[in-house]
């Protein structure tokens, strides 16, 4: 087989790599350490893989305490009562059980998500989240379609609080940011508040039932 060969077959088995990595919890980066003589083709690949961190939220993200007062992710404790949503999209206060994954220290890659209000408020807010990280649209009124940050577009609607009521919140613009630690809360409903916006406490597995479900083992 030729060289030319050899590295388009080599070159397919990374490309078809990257591709199956997208959908598992780990990141390769393959580097070329060996070029033919007066080419561009490349002899030897050198690849390491890293397991991907399951970031959610950063430290700075705020939550809103049954007392009313906004705290930081990094300063939260398990037992407090945050915001949350309920199936019947209502409302309510629970405790933060745990913490599914948590990193104080470190810098990490999240979305920083730009909102404004669609009504004229003269609102604008940010949500820092990671990408793989489950969030509901507005129109999601049962809770049954949440989908991946990474998937949301400019013009999207998301539930939005705004002075204890559930309202309209345009993505204006989505853009990436490093911020430091990342956290991971857990509440019975399985949602919390997080930077004004509801979403849900699990990341990865793109159905929000079938998680709850695997968390309910967890729970017992």
């Amino acid at each position: 087989m030729s060289v030319l060969s050899t590295s388009f077959l080599c070159l397919l088995l990374l490309l078809f790599t990257c591709i199956k990595s997208q959908n598992l919890p780990y990141d390769s980066i393959c580097d070329c350490t060996s070029i033919l003589s007066n080419s561009n083709v490349c002899l030897q690949y050198t690849c390491i893989t890293k397991r991907r961190e399951r970031t959610c939220f950063p430290g700075r993200s705020t939550v809103i305490t049954e007392n009313g007062l906004m705290k930081s992710l990094s300063n939260i404790e398990i037992g407090e009562c945050v915001l949350v949503i309920n199936k019947e999209n209502k409302l309510i206060y629970e405790s933060i059980e745990g913490f599914i994954h948590l990193k104080r220290n470190g810098s990490f890659s999240f979305l920083l998500i730009n909102i404004e209000i669609d009504d004229h408020r003269n609102i604008t807010t940010s949500l820092f989240i990671s990408s793989n990280h489950l969030i509901f649209l507005a129109n999601d009124t049962e809770l049954k379609n949440s989908l991946f940050a990474s998937q949301l577009q400019s013009g999207d609607h998301i539930k939005y609080v705004y002075k204890n009521e559930i309202i309209l919140g345009k993505i204006r613009n989505i853009d990436l940011t490093i911020e430091e630690g990342y956290y991971a809360p857990l509440t019975p409903s399985d949602t919390i508040k997080i930077d004004n916006v509801f979403v849900s406490n699990y990341a990865s597995v793109n159905n929000y039932y079938l998680a709850h479900n695997v968390m309910k083992i967890y729970r017992w």
